[in-house]
């Protein structure tokens, strides 16, 4: 019986086989051609796959693959270190705000690091700045690993982009690559304002903090912009050479008359000096301070 049916479909294949030719191939009546090739769509491939009922169609694909144990990352390649054009847009943005700058067309101003605007402004002091910030925070990092500090996810991602390919990098990393340049002057000029000054203090008392006033220096300004916060950091020290500090909104009104006694030789300061430690750096942070005028 089973033999019988073999035969059969053998003898089906076979006439099927008589009908159909290479040069001029027909099947019936139809020719085959490559217009008759219709492309594939999410329906033939339901089709192909044997899948009826409820279709699926290629925008569902994509979202199987966006699950807690797989992510899609998209990746960007440039001919320039995205590093360095970060630095190029971090030298123009104050030139293109006072528009002293050769972009006068507000239409061609970089919104992205991978404008074309910005590489055709690069030039080679970027691309040298860009190494040194690379050096510095490869080295940095060392450091704070070899203290076995605690990194953050930040100096993890930090890590990855500058001990990484500088010309390919993931889009998750664009945020961290255009603040770098900031975040570089601001920890060069920490480094700068506390090289001769006591940063490896103990706190000798119990507690962390003590409450009263100490006349102290002015040192250094710094302006900090957080994704959420912008503040002025003020940092002045002791008759001990030891680091305090203290921040301002930037939206304080009253920050101008602060700014007057901040330019002063020194300036008494009554308030809660709170012992804190930075990447080994020992300072205090001045928590609910004033001016002390009684010992002015």
């Amino acid at each position: 019986m089973a033999n019988s049916i073999n035969a059969k479909q053998l003898a089906a294949h076979q006439n099927a086989a008589k009908s159909l030719s290479i040069n001029g191939s027909t099947i019936g009546s139809h020719t085959i051609t490559m217009g008759n090739i219709q492309p594939l769509t999410s329906a033939n491939l339901n089709n192909i796959f044997g899948i009826t009922g409820s279709s699926v169609s290629m925008d569902e694909w994509e979202t199987f693959s966006n699950t807690p144990y797989a992510k899609k990352y998209e990746v960007f390649e440039t001919t320039e270190d995205i590093l360095a054009l970060s630095v190029t847009w971090h030298r123009l943005r104050p030139l293109i705000s006072h528009n002293i700058n050769n972009i006068v067309n507000p239409n061609d101003r970089p919104t992205k690091l991978t404008d074309s605007v910005l590489f055709k402004e690069i030039i080679q002091e970027d691309r040298d700045k860009a190494e040194r910030i690379r050096d510095y925070y490869s080295k940095k990092l060392m450091v704070i690993i070899l203290r076995e500090q605690r990194i953050s996810k930040f100096r993890k991602d930090l890590s990855t982009f500058v001990h990484g390919n500088s010309k390919i990098v993931k889009e998750e990393m664009m945020p961290l690559i255009y603040r770098l340049p900031e975040f570089y002057e601001y920890d060069i000029g920490f480094d700068e304002m506390i090289r001769d000054l006591n940063t490896r203090f103990e706190f000798p008392n119990q507690t962390d903090a003590w409450s009263g006033t100490k006349i102290l220096k002015p040192v250094k300004k710094f302006v900090v912009k957080l994704r959420t916060n912008k503040f002025s950091e003020y940092w002045l020290k002791d008759d001990d050479n030891k680091l305090c500090k203290i921040e301002i909104p930037i939206e304080n009104k009253l920050n101008h008359l602060w700014e007057h006694f901040f330019e002063q030789e020194s300036v008494p300061l009554e308030g809660l000096y709170k012992h804190m430690e930075r990447d080994g750096i020992n300072y205090f942070h001045l928590k609910n301070w004033e001016i002390d005028f009684t010992k002015t």
